[in-house]
């Protein structure tokens, strides 16, 4: 083994090392660790813990260059130049560079008992999943653009690595395109506004590389044939994984914080990524330059009817919509954070090239069909699909309308019933009944009561789906008092005396648990209730109690250090919050499913096509 592939392997093996650290530190609950404090906790479920790991900017570069890391040693035992190895662990030193800038091993400069744990929004099997998966894409395309500067260094008219190339290629387009895909139906299953594609800058930076992968693929098979397109596949290569750099310098740096829900604070390892990018992009086109002389002649088609004029064609039409969805996300940078565009400018930009192109693609089939592998063909009918189930989903009709309990009401064609709500520990449901089929709207609860995180309820019909997004009542608010030990206090109706209350502490002398004794009378009938409430990271977790047979519900959310004060939470009765009429917005999205169909078709297609073609 030369020197070059036993440093890649030492490498690997440290970065899987750091890998499992904070993975153990994860599920050791070691909050001495900063990263492990803000997205961990002891009682976060174990799929939650595992993707605890990257959860947060410092974990997900670890992730990154973890599998990076790993993709390297299947290029170790390939027959691979120098060259390439030497591209791809530079590339590798980019993403080293990136992780100790931005360590996740950091120590918590303030000790704590209990982490914040994961964002209850993040907790879903799909978006568990959803970021390893985009990670899984960035990485391998680091083999493709290694692979091409590697063969300019050494042999500028080789279309040797063409082949490793395409099916590296492959399998990084369908993993990143799965990513996106997992992210939008995630984003349409749980965040309740309708939609699984917003056009935010953040899911654009991952729709461009994959935009731009596509043309890498189609141009690599072309080079493969036309020695004349072999330019433009170097150049192709070079831009893709230049544009994965960008897009993480969009989304880490801070650019996006005021136009992205989704962009991570600023940090000052935006000027580290901007360097890399530059030093990605500019030296791979330096040397692309620097070698032109000795790329082959010859003509990239023949006519206008040939194959190869359609198939340039159409990745000219991919990289003017590539271009528009970069402009549109790079605005905010572009104007000093002045400006961003809005869905519509993507939407009347790219539908009449999107249109073109898939005119393009039937007529290929029909001209050119014996010309595409069957996993080709898979994937070109998933994507046509694919855009035909994004128009169609969005031919159906949206109703808002305040539904009473048990009164059924006809929406968008649809006979549907609000059941009222069920409260479970950490969970609330709105139930409805729609056409005779009970549904569930789920809304994730904080610890101190308040909503965390929102699903909406979706019936599934061949037909397409009924979604159904509860807007919380505005009607009931809790009431607070303030109680001082030995007196009482009222809530309009029934009286509160605070009798004593005793705190628990650990061995570092931190609060950690604390409770009340009081007593509650209506004037006829009195109670005595001990309500508790736990210290955690993000405030206190408290369970509300039901008193009088659920005439009221009370939760603890204090007590004073001295503990002559203690702080209550008046909430209404279950009964009274069912009672209440709920504002429904309900869609309907016809044949949706053709769209997750089309999806799974894209990637399944792709990853058929992996085999080596002749």
């Amino acid at each position: 083994m030369t020197p070059l592939k036993i440093f890649g392997a030492v490498s690997a093996a440290a970065v899987v090392a750091a890998g499992a650290w904070l993975w153990i530190l994860i599920f050791t609950d070691d909050f001495s660790v900063a990263y492990v404090a803000a997205y961990s906790s002891t009682k976060l479920p174990a799929l939650y813990k595992i993707s605890a790991f990257w959860a947060g900017q410092q974990g997900s570069f670890l992730l990154w260059l973890l599998i990076h890391a790993l993709a390297g040693l299947v290029l170790i035992y390939r027959k691979v130049s120098a060259e390439t190895l030497s591209v791809y662990f530079f590339l590798e030193a980019l993403l080293i560079i990136f992780v100790a800038t931005n360590s996740p091993f950091a120590a918590n400069p303030a000790q704590v008992s209990e982490g914040v744990g994961l964002n209850p929004l993040l907790q879903d099997f799909w978006m568990a999943i959803h970021p390893p998966i985009i990670f899984v894409g960035y990485a391998l395309l680091a083999v493709p653009v290694s692979l091409s500067v590697g063969a300019l260094l050494e042999a500028p008219a080789s279309r040797d690595w063409l082949e490793p190339a395409r099916r590296w290629t492959l399998a990084a387009w369908s993993f990143l395109g799965a990513g996106i895909f997992i992210g939008g139906y995630w984003a349409y299953k749980v965040l309740g506004w309708g939609g699984y594609w917003a056009w935010d800058p953040v899911e654009n930076s991952s729709l461009v590389p994959w935009l731009l992968s596509a043309v890498l693929l189609h141009v690599i098979n072309l080079a493969r044939k036309k020695s004349a397109v072999l330019p433009l596949a170097h150049i192709a290569a070079v831009f893709t994984y230049s544009l994965v750099i960008y897009g993480t310098f969009l989304t880490r740096s801070g650019v996006l914080g005021d136009f992205s829900v989704h962009s991570f604070v600023g940090s000052e390892i935006g000027l580290t990524i901007a360097l890399a990018n530059a030093a990605v992009l500019l030296g791979g086109l330096a040397i692309i330059f620097v070698r032109a002389k000795k790329f082959p002649a010859g003509r990239m088609y023949e006519s206008y009817g040939e194959s190869a004029f359609a198939v340039l064609l159409g990745m000219l039409l991919l990289i003017f919509v590539a271009v528009i969805v970069w402009l549109g996300m790079s605005m905010p940078l572009l104007t000093r954070g002045t400006a961003a565009v809005d869905a519509d400018f993507y939407v009347k930009s790219t539908a009449p090239i999107a249109l073109v192109l898939v005119a393009l693609i039937i007529y290929s089939f029909v001209r050119f069909g014996r010309q595409i592998s069957l996993g080709g063909k898979i994937a070109h009918a998933g994507f046509v699909l694919g855009l035909a189930a994004v128009v169609i989903s969005s031919s159906g009709e949206t109703v808002t309308a305040e539904l009473s309990n048990g009164v059924e009401a006809e929406l968008a064609g649809h006979k549907i019933i609000y059941r009222g709500q069920i409260f479970e520990t950490r969970r609330k449901f709105y139930v409805y009944e729609v056409d005779g089929q009970e549904v569930r709207a789920l809304t994730k609860l904080r610890g101190n009561g308040e909503d965390a995180a929102r699903e909406p309820a979706i019936l599934k019909n061949i037909s397409g789906d009924v979604y159904i997004a509860p807007h919380p009542s505005q009607n009931l608010l809790a009431q607070e008092l303030i109680l001082e030990r030995g007196r009482f206090a009222m809530d309009g109706e029934l009286v509160y005396t605070f009798d004593s209350a005793e705190i628990s502490y650990d061995a570092e002398n931190n609060p950690v648990r604390a409770s009340a004794k009081i007593s509650v009378t209506d004037g006829i009938n009195s109670e005595t209730i001990e309500p508790q409430i736990e210290v955690t990271a993000d405030g206190g977790t408290s369970e509300a109690i039901e008193i009088f047979n659920g005439r009221r519900r009370v939760r603890l959310t204090g007590i004073s250090g001295d503990k002559t004060k203690a702080r209550l939470e008046i909430l209404p009765a279950l009964a009274e919050i069912s009672s209440v009429p709920i504002t429904t917005t309900l869609s309907t999205k016809p044949l949706i499913w053709l769209l997750w169909l089309s999806a799974a078709a894209v990637c399944a297609g792709t990853l058929a096509a992996v085999r080596k073609e002749p």
